[in-house]
């Protein structure tokens, strides 16, 4: 459900789209990045740069994935040395967060486990180690550290310009992915499974197919 009554306190943009389960956002209008805890909102800076380039989808497109149909409504890039990759946040009409991860051709979907669900496990496991989870054995196969360089759109978390973690890759023997992230104060799993993104249907809210 979205809320009206919210201003951006830099330039006085009126956001007539915020869901309520929304914390953190970017204005459209200034660039500023608007964290909201409570009645009160807090500016936190630039929202970096989003150099545009073509991609499977955007913000405010709606990507059916996974046997769901999710709104883009969050948009955050990750810069890993290498090169970089894209996390779009999505919601279903039953507001069920999702995050789909998009790397040149590979793409992923996962949903964050709650709490302090997930392996019980304080430092991030290496490359090519082995651990049981759920009754699925996972193998690291990837781990590096992340900065986050630009964020568009809404969030239900703060992500901030800036941020580091270290990241870690699991992937289970059907296809299964799970993934933490480790940042200074404590980490989070999330777990989903690789797509083939042929399979994805997307609907441009322009009306245009992605081509």
């Amino acid at each position: 459900m979205p809320d009206t009554h919210v201003t951006c306190p830099n330039c006085g943009y009126g956001f007539e789209n915020l869901r309520k389960s929304t914390r953190m956002f970017d204005c459209p209008s200034c660039d500023t990045t608007l964290f909201r805890e409570a009645d009160a909102l807090k500016t936190l800076g630039n929202n970096g740069e989003m150099h545009d380039y073509p991609m499977l989808f955007g913000l405010h497109d709606t990507v059916t994935a996974d046997g769901g149909k999710f709104i883009i409504i969050g948009h955050a890039r990750y810069d890993y040395g290498r090169g970089t990759w894209d996390e779009m946040y999505g919601e279903n009409s039953q507001g069920k967060g999702a995050w789909i991860s998009i790397d040149e051709g590979d793409v992923a979907i996962q949903y964050p486990y709650g709490g302090n669900s997930g392996p019980r496990r304080k430092d991030p496991p290496a490359v090519g180690d082995r651990f049981g989870y759920s009754g699925t054995d996972f193998t690291v196969t990837e781990a590096d550290t992340a900065t986050c360089i630009a964020v568009r759109g809404q969030f239900p978390d703060l992500i901030q310009v800036g941020d580091e973690h270290y990241f870690v890759n699991a992937s289970g023997p059907s296809g299964q992915l799970l993934s933490g992230e480790f940042f200074e104060g404590g980490h989070q799993w999330f777990e989903g499974h690789w797509l083939d993104p042929f399979t994805l249907k997307v609907d441009r809210q322009d009306g245009s197919r992605p081509t």
